[in-house]
């Protein structure tokens, strides 16, 4: 009884810090924002756990089974969880975003300067995503120096460029004007599908209509363009002319990797099953293929009889310790969280987003948080309902300290140790349930992330709308970006930036201008918390739901 006190208690002074974080950072923004290194602390003593945490939670849960084979059936009533809740939310998202139909009537201004903000993020989204950018070099020399396509107001063709074969490729061409010109600068590009067949125009389709050439403006300020070359281009080249009048032009351009599309997808969720180097994966907190590793190697352990004893006890024995370590660090909650969301919400209203940003996504914000709240408060509560009978609100209740700390970190992959800290501690899921499922669904379970993603795609193709009315997305589009959404949440989970980078893919899969993320930046910080909250609920409705799969399942519910 005074331990359940106790963790009431905790509950309550992380409640109590959140609120008392978010009053301050009203009140005093300045001396919030300076708290980011208490933040920051906790944040790394959480992640600072989560490696050797799954790495023994799963290699125990393993061998507590006695038999890998008995892995199967708890195996794939969780993908399967997974796999459907993760549709549940995206219908909801899109259900919910087109009865509010929040971008429909948005300020145009809103949106086009909201394209020229998201023309950086994208940027770097590409960045993390390219591995192979070439910048293209000029075949003059001007003025006795020789440029990156840096003009310096003259004008001549480019290199050649050698395309790599199979990718898809944009380039990306920036154009500084100095000063007022007469007659703006243009850009050509010419391309070819042989090696050594003649290089012909490149035609490019945009919501402005056909092109075969980009003509800068006059006034003094930078033209960034990105052009997607044919998938059989194997050359291309580019000719430059200069503007007239005016003081000069400066450009540099590079080919690089296109927009991330649903092939990366699938090979990504491919490939991050397995590494070459364990340790790696182990430092950059790639889970997944720690957590094959230790499936394997656990099931491994399991055929060779008392020969494996020592190493299974020693397993055991650091699982044990672990999670002593966590409700010693559980202790610091309060104050690490009052750190985090004070630093967080007080930067934010230095810069002026918290109350005006607020007011101008109002309608956005209340989409989002709509769906995230049906999936929460309706989808997966019947969900444990129908398949466990267990009272799904105190069910919540009783994770609410995951809860919280998602809310605080925004990270499911650092609430991972509170997760399963509260679900066999509180909610008494069972061990081999908890040890299996949670750190699974902490890397591929995102049911927040698809429903936002879902939500947001739809808000932009409304947004977009206003910018040009001739643009209407059809009910197939729609079901393109559930299913990209769909995907995109279960299998980007090893791709860097993987925030920006799957809303990207679910953006090209329907054509819309990547730029216009920008329109949900600026709130996104604050959206992402919410969400992984709702991740974090969604894991451990699993862990309850597979449970009753595991044979002879240790299954001790609390009351």
């Amino acid at each position: 009884m005074a331990d359940s006190k106790k963790k009431s208690h905790l509950t309550t002074w992380i409640v109590m810090a959140i609120v008392s974080a978010i009053v301050l950072s009203v009140l005093a923004p300045e001396l919030a924002a300076k708290l980011t290194l208490g933040g920051e602390i906790f944040l790394r003593l959480l992640q600072m756990v989560v490696v050797p945490l799954v790495m023994a939670s799963v290699m125990s849960g393993i061998l507590g089974l006695g038999d890998v084979r008995k892995l199967g059936r708890p195996g794939g009533y969780a993908i399967l969880y997974y796999l459907a809740t993760t549709v549940f939310a995206v219908t909801t998202g899109l259900i919910v975003v087109n009865v509010i139909n929040p971008g429909v009537g948005i300020d145009k201004e809103l949106v086009l300067d909201a394209q020229e903000e998201g023309a950086e993020a994208v940027e770097d989204a590409k960045n993390a995503m390219s591995s192979g950018r070439k910048k293209i070099m000029w075949s003059k020399n001007f003025d006795g120096d020789k440029f990156l396509l840096e003009s310096k107001s003259s004008s001549g063709l480019s290199n050649i460029v050698y395309v790599p074969h199979g990718r898809q490729m944009v380039i990306d061409f920036k154009l500084q004007q100095l000063g007022t010109a007469e007659q703006p600068a243009q850009v050509k590009i010419y391309w070819s599908a042989e090696p050594k067949s003649e290089l012909q125009p490149l035609q490019w389709t945009d919501h402005a209509g056909l092109h075969d050439i980009y003509i800068a403006g006059t006034e003094p300020e930078t033209y960034h363009k990105t052009v997607q070359i044919p998938k059989e281009a194997r050359r291309i080249r580019l000719e430059y002319q200069a503007q007239k009048g005016g003081a000069s032009s400066l450009m540099s351009a590079e080919l690089l990797r296109g927009p991330p599309t649903v092939g990366d997808i699938f090979s990504n969720l491919v490939l991050m099953l397995f590494t070459n180097n364990l340790l790696q994966s182990m430092v950059e907190m790639n889970l997944l293929p720690v957590i094959i590793f230790s499936i394997v190697f656990a099931g491994m352990l399991t055929t060779m009889g008392k020969r494996s004893d020592v190493i299974a006890q020693f397993v055991i024995g650091i699982n044990d310790a672990m999670m002593s370590f966590i409700l010693l660090l559980m202790k610091l909650a309060p104050l690490g969280i009052f750190c985090l969301v004070a630093a967080r919400f007080g930067k934010a209203q230095i810069e002026g987003q918290f109350v005006a940003l607020l007011r101008v996504q109002a309608a956005y914000m209340l989409t989002v948080l709509t769906g995230l709240g049906i999936h929460a408060f309706v989808t997966l509560p019947a969900i444990l309902w129908i398949f466990t009978r267990r009272n799904p609100y105190r069910f919540m209740y009783q994770m609410s300290q995951a809860i919280l700390t998602a809310f605080s970190t925004a990270s499911s992959t650092a609430t991972l140790p509170v997760t399963m800290e509260c679900a066999e501690m509180k909610a008494g899921v069972s061990k081999r349930s908890t040890e299996f499922v949670l750190p699974l669904g902490a890397t591929v379970n995102m049911d927040g992330t698809a429903l936002y993603e879902a939500a947001a795609a739809i808000f932009i193709a409304q947004a977009f709308a206003v910018v040009n009315p001739d643009f209407n997305l059809s009910l197939i589009q729609q079901a393109t970006i559930a299913v990209t959404a769909t995907l995109a949440a279960i299998g980007a989970a090893g791709i860097p930036e993987a925030g920006l980078v799957t809303m990207l893919i679910v953006l090209n899969a329907v054509q819309l201008p990547l730029e216009l993320i920008g329109l949900i930046l600026p709130v996104d910080w604050l959206l992402d918390r919410f969400r992984t909250a709702v991740n974090a609920f969604g894991d451990s409705v699993g862990a309850a739901v597979v449970d009753h799969s595991f044979p002879d399942s240790e299954q001790n519910v609390a009351p």
